[in-house]
């Protein structure tokens, strides 16, 4: 699979962080000048102050307004390095290599009701073979008297899982015989008296492939018990001579026969084998594995496309700094009235007592 390559981190606006920083400077220092300024030009003169300045309360009131006063500050400038930060709009670029196999995978499914019972396990069979391909576009065609496109031919290997995982769920509840198996199929069977048509399935699922002034490598992973009723189009040595023509290897899964299911399978392994693919029963030993050898085993080159590329915001350091300053300033704040609420009650218990 391809994936994202992290590249630069750059700020979109950095005159921005730069004039913000220096008006932020400017003004710490007119503000310390005034603080370091020891007489104010409008100052009242009090004789006697020694003596108050003296006093360890005061000393002590003094000291912690101080300790306030600085808290304040550098709470002030965090949050204030914060919001510098997100004007600046931190920005990180991502480039995705792109290139894909030119093979295609058509998953190609029987879904009449004799195959009701063994489709759940094939459409789990589907999803082993899917997970060991890379690159691949892949696509699933179900089938009975009538051929649907649940999906066309894609490289979207989550979406792919995705719909796997729906079409698993909905032939899980087939003996049931539930809604979502009924929602799943329907379109699939128009006439009663015409289903299970191998032949005509096949024909669909080649049709399916695109791309045909590209030389591509095709696969058909065709699963059915070869029950036919009734009469289609194609016979299943029809259908396998134009996958040939159209230079689509067939795999099959066959579902074994039974009493109830009386599918012709000589026919079937003989039509896959005539096109050059692997033949196995439905949950066979090493059966994924060998439709997996046979599909890495058609020509596959890579496909280069160009690359991706995303460039995304990146504001979380300068949120997270942000909050803190701001924070710390709410934090100040608050113990600054907790104090002053505190010397309050203190002085009325003082004033209390005199009396």
């Amino acid at each position: 699979m391809n994936e994202w390559t992290k590249g630069d981190v750059s700020y979109l606006w950095p005159w921005l962080m730069v004039g913000l920083a220096l008006l932020v400077v400017a003004l710490l220092v007119v503000w310390l000048r005034v603080w370091w300024r020891r007489t104010p030009q409008d100052a009242t003169y009090v004789a006697h102050t020694a003596r108050l300045r003296a006093l360890p309360r005061f000393r002590s009131l003094v000291r912690r307004q101080t300790a306030v006063g600085a808290a304040l500050t550098l709470a002030a400038l965090v949050a204030c390095t914060g919001a510098i930060l997100l004007a600046g709009r931190l920005q990180e670029t991502q480039t995705k290599e792109q290139s894909e196999a030119n093979r295609d995978i058509m998953l190609c499914l029987d879904a009449s009701y004799s195959m009701a019972e063994v489709n759940a396990e094939v459409v789990a069979q589907f999803q082993e073979i899917v997970t060991e391909l890379e690159g691949e576009r892949i696509g699933l065609t179900i089938w009975n008297g009538n051929a649907i496109t649940v999906f066309p031919l894609t490289d979207d290997y989550d979406f792919v899982t995705d719909q796997l995982r729906i079409a698993e769920t909905a032939f899980a509840s087939a003996l049931s015989v539930g809604d979502a198996y009924l929602d799943y199929i329907e379109g699939t069977q128009v006439q009663e008296d015409v289903a299970s048509q191998l032949g005509d399935g096949l024909v669909s699922c080649v049709q399916r492939f695109d791309r045909e002034d590209e030389e591509r490598a095709r696969a058909v992973v065709l699963a059915s018990d070869n029950d036919v009723i009734g009469e289609g189009i194609f016979t299943v040595p029809e259908a396998a001579e134009y996958a040939v023509e159209n230079r689509a290897v067939v795999h099959g899964i066959a579902a074994p026969s039974t009493a109830e299911r009386a599918g012709d399978e000589a026919e079937f392994r003989d039509a896959v084998e005539e096109t050059g693919g692997t033949f196995n029963l439905v949950g066979g030993a090493d059966s994924t594995e060998a439709v997996v050898e046979s599909i890495n085993d058609l020509e596959a080159k890579k496909i280069e496309k160009p690359p991706l590329v995303q460039t995304l915001e990146r504001p979380q350091t300068g949120i997270v700094v942000t909050a803190l300053g701001v924070g710390l300033l709410v934090i100040v704040w608050a113990a600054q009235g907790v104090l002053a609420l505190v010397d309050r009650q203190g002085g009325r218990e003082q004033r209390g007592g005199r009396r």
